[in-house]
């Protein structure tokens, strides 16, 4: 039953273009799953190829060092190597140099074999110097590096030696520490062949496939600079899943990028290749596809619309414009009729609607102008109701400042009167400027200061300068001061206080008066506030005359509150919206 009463809820439009794609999501559901399965195959076609020749790639790097570190240790047995490291004591200077020069060709021609061969260098220590493919001098310092070198592949691992960020293929003969007389012999010679890391890196570029590519194990690693900001969280992810010599390939997301890794080891080497690429770069032309495929989903879902529309108009159209002439209805809009021609039974339900809207508009404005009249009524009312002994007591003190010849103090008084009565006798104007209220409410004040002879304080907070101009209705501040006085303040010989506040908040603006008089018992608080909350027949004047003016010129966003003050009296607090500037 509440599943039926839901779908009841759905205007017919929605309910057409929903129907329709209910019977075609099916299809699309369909292709979408036949294109994504047509995708991964070919996506894994081309990821399988990639690391075959990855693979291929990485197995021919190390049979060429591995055919390199073969030949270098055939160095052993070689004789002009043998004559310098043993029998150089011996030797002439013509069979030295000789030997010397035949060494240093064997190893340009070892070097010239391989492009992954930077530099070669023998240090023999019965010369106490090094044969080199390169151009330097013996110096003291290269044998202190080929001995630098020796002891790192102790440290940093075989076949591949790492030392200061360059790489070492280090033969030491012989390769153990032999002692005589407690004294390290040491070794006939040492040999080093130093990689191009240059070479290598060319050799990771040279994938054919586009992507970053590191070889590496725990001492050194070179890499192409390719894709370098997903590379460690790659190797992390990747440590989960390693196993020993096996290739690897697996899809890792990194962020919002997805990344083909493949991986790969090399026992002789003691090294590892990772190399990584962007799924994106294989699978790119597949999107083109899914691109049509999305665009094949919009232009039926189009047509689904465009057919649904056609139907809208023929019938959900008429009852659409009923729709707005409820809503014109609901936001009190009874003018905006809205004309019809149709002769069916749309037409009859539309001028069936409209005469009873033109009725209830007729009935609305009786009441309507009912209320304003009460409210102008009330007003002047209230206008009139000038409480004789105000008015008495301001005569009084007139008089008698002239009798005592204060004729600057009568001269304040009979100003503020003056304006006092202006104020209170003008017909013509139902709102004000909230300024112009605040003053008549300092006019009133001034001449209650001299009735109660200074024996009350009162202080004005300052007026919010962006609200001067608002529009109030008129007098609904002056009758809260002098319900102040006449009921709060009457009693009070000395330090009787009166405050009169502006308050200004997001959604509204709150005209305070406060003073510390006897206040009000709980009941007659009691009393009041219901007086105030609800239709109360009777009393028009006062308080309950300015709640009517303010629920009728505001509604609900209006009104008045009284509550116990701070200060021991009695707090009442008008609050209206704060609309300024809409």
């Amino acid at each position: 039953m509440w599943r039926k009463m839901r779908i009841s809820n759905v205007p017919i439009f929605p309910k057409l273009v929903i129907t329709f794609l209910v019977i075609t999501i099916p299809l699309f559901a369909l292709s979408l799953v036949l294109n994504e399965l047509g995708k991964q195959e070919v996506k894994n076609q081309i990821s399988n190829s990639i690391t075959t020749t990855i693979h291929y790639y990485f197995l021919s790097l190390e049979k060429e060092l591995e055919r390199i570190i073969r030949t270098q240790q055939e160095f052993i047995n070689d004789d002009d190597l043998m004559q310098l490291s043993n029998e150089i004591s011996i030797m002439s200077d013509y069979k030295r140099t000789k030997a010397i020069n035949d060494l240093k060709k064997k190893l340009k021609s070892l070097k010239d074999s391989s492009i992954y061969i930077k530099d070669i260098t023998v240090y023999i220590p019965s010369i106490n110097g090094t044969v080199s493919t390169s151009n330097a001098l013996d110096t003291p310092s290269t044998r202190e590096e080929a001995e630098a070198i020796a002891k790192a592949t102790y440290t940093s691992g075989i076949p591949i030696t790492s030392w200061q960020h360059r790489l070492y293929l280090n033969l030491t003969y012989p390769n153990n520490l032999m002692k005589r007389d407690g004294q390290i012999k040491p070794p006939q010679f040492i040999q080093n062949i130093e990689l191009s890391m240059e070479a290598l890196t060319n050799a990771l570029n040279s994938f054919p496939q586009d992507g970053g590519a590191i070889l590496f194990n725990d001492n050194w690693v070179i890499a192409n600079d390719k894709y370098p900001e997903p590379l460690a969280e790659i190797r992390q992810k990747l440590d989960e899943t390693i196993q020993q010599s096996a290739v690897i390939k697996k899809q890792i997301n990194v962020g919002k990028e997805k990344y083909i890794v493949i991986y790969d080891q090399s026992l002789f080497l003691d090294a590892s290749l990772l190399f990584y690429f962007p799924e994106d770069i294989i699978v790119g032309q597949l999107k083109t596809y899914g691109t049509w495929f999305w665009l094949l989903v919009c232009s039926s879902i189009i047509i689904v619309i465009l057919f649904s529309y056609g139907i809208y108009l023929l019938i959900h159209r008429p009852i659409q414009i009923l729709i707005r002439r409820f809503r014109n209805v609901e936001e009190g809009n009874f003018n905006a009729a809205l004309p019809t021609t149709r002769q069916d039974e749309f037409g009859y339900i539309h001028n069936r609607f409209e005469r009873t809207v033109q009725n209830l508009k007729t009935l609305i404005d009786e009441l309507y102008v009912q209320k304003i009249r009460l409210q102008q009524s009330e007003l002047k009312q209230l206008q009139m109701q000038i409480t004789p002994h105000f008015l008495y007591n301001s005569f009084f003190i007139l008089h008698r400042l002239i009798k005592n010849d204060e004729n600057e103090t009568a001269e304040l008084v009979s100003k503020n009167l003056g304006d006092y009565f202006q104020y209170i006798t003008r017909n013509g104007l139902e709102e004000v400027p909230l300024e112009e209220e605040v003053n008549h409410v300092r006019s009133y004040v001034e001449i209650q200061n001299i009735r109660f002879s200074n024996r009350i304080i009162v202080e004005f907070e300052p007026l919010p300068e962006r609200f001067r101009d608002l529009m109030i209705p008129r007098l609904i501040l002056q009758p809260l001061v002098e319900n102040a006085y006449e009921h709060g303040l009457s009693d009070i010989v000395t330090e009787g206080r009166l405050k009169v506040g502006f308050t200004a908040e997001e959604n509204k603006l709150f005209f305070s008066v406060e003073d510390n008089g006897s206040g009000l018992t709980e009941e007659r608080m009691a009393g009041m506030i219901r007086k105030l909350s609800f239709e109360y027949e009777g009393e028009t004047t006062g308080l309950i005359n300015i709640q009517r003016r303010l629920k009728l010129r505001y509604g609900e966003r209006g009104g008045l509150e009284i509550m116990h003050g701070a200060s021991g009296g009695l707090l009442v607090r008008i609050y209206i919206p704060n609309d300024k500037g809409e």
